[in-house]
């Protein structure tokens, strides 16, 4: 079993049937692989779902799995745009939250942005071919 941490960019390609995303993602469900969110994605995801979708995406939200961003991971986040931003590299803090709370889970974070993920603690699968 994998650990995997959708980021916004795989739950968008993956409501909207985009492939390689869509098979990806419901092989690794069926595969019996752990996958997951954290407060970053639900809030990225939900800003683009309209009212009357929102009860599917709710159920399918509700069935990954729930990481938390507590004290450690903030820490983490923090560390990441300090450390990279001296290195001329500018993260955005959403996207060191979620590196922080992937490395944190063992998670390999499944995206298509994988320039936003410089972190050689956080394994990255990309979701386009």
């Amino acid at each position: 079993m994998t650990r995997y941490l959708l980021d916004t960019t795989a739950l968008i390609d993956f409501s909207k049937n985009r492939e390689p995303a869509r098979s990806r993602i419901l092989e690794m469900i069926s595969g019996g692989d752990e996958l997951g969110v954290c407060a970053i994605n639900v809030a990225e995801f939900y800003t683009g779902v309209p009212p009357d979708k929102r009860p599917v995406w709710d159920e399918f939200i509700s069935s990954l799995r729930f990481w938390d961003i507590n004290r450690d991971t903030a820490r983490q986040a923090g560390i990441y745009r300090y450390d990279f931003g001296r290195k001329g590299v500018v993260l955005s803090t959403t996207d060191t939250l979620v590196a922080a709370v992937a490395s944190e889970h063992h998670a390999v974070v499944v995206t298509n942005n994988l320039k936003d993920y410089p972190m050689d603690d956080v394994e990255l699968m990309a979701l386009k071919d």
